[in-house]
């Protein structure tokens, strides 16, 4: 699913006053983009949102961080092939931003002792719950190498969170792969599995 106009439209519509993202995301995609298209393009989508430059544990408008996604996906699209490849680079930004932080190297150092994806998805509810002001999320293990997130309420497309869940193995150098259902606008379920 693409973040088309009518898309990124009826998102908007589900946000509540309050419901907010942290800066690092915001940080994140504009560092995507800068790599990607250059520091003027970068400047392009932030100019209409935001006054200055984010700061990462910072909360802003999620409104806001919905339009900087549709206008990220759109300008990046050439890049990726499609806007979905886009989102899905744009959340594996996110997570890569965080694990860079020094909060992200110290969970990394921790989890990635164990060697076990489970544990870092097991604390994917919490983590989210940090990032943004908004929605549930619920973990479940399904077998050894095979676990289900259940996102509701959540104002982000599906591909994103692909993006960062998927980016979540990379960072633990595991092979696998994640399948992201969208149930209904907002509601959306995750499957994940490694080797």
């Amino acid at each position: 699913m693409s973040l088309p106009l009518d898309d990124l439209e009826q998102r908007i519509a589900l946000t509540r006053p309050g419901d907010t993202v942290r800066g690092l995301s915001f940080a994140a995609v504009l560092r995507l983009t800068h790599q990607q298209l250059g520091r003027d393009a970068a400047e392009r989508l932030r100019a209409p949102l935001l006054q200055r430059s984010p700061v990462d544990f910072f909360s802003y408008p999620a409104v806001d961080f919905l339009r900087l996604m549709g206008f990220a996906s759109e300008a990046l699209q050439p890049g990726y092939g499609t806007r979905e490849a886009a989102l899905r680079a744009c959340g594996e930004a996110i997570v890569g931003t965080f694990f860079e932080s020094t909060v992200g190297q110290t969970l990394l150092r921790l989890t990635a002792g164990a060697g076990d994806p489970k544990r870092m998805y097991s604390n994917a509810p919490a983590s989210y719950a940090t990032a943004v002001s908004y929605g549930r999320r619920e973990y479940q293990a399904l077998a050894d190498k095979r676990v289900r997130l259940t996102f509701k309420g959540d104002l982000l497309p599906v591909e994103v969170h692909e993006g960062i869940l998927g980016g979540v193995l990379t960072a633990l150098h595991r092979d696998g792969h994640v399948r992201g259902t969208e149930r209904c606008l907002g509601d959306s379920e995750f499957l994940i599995e490694w080797a």
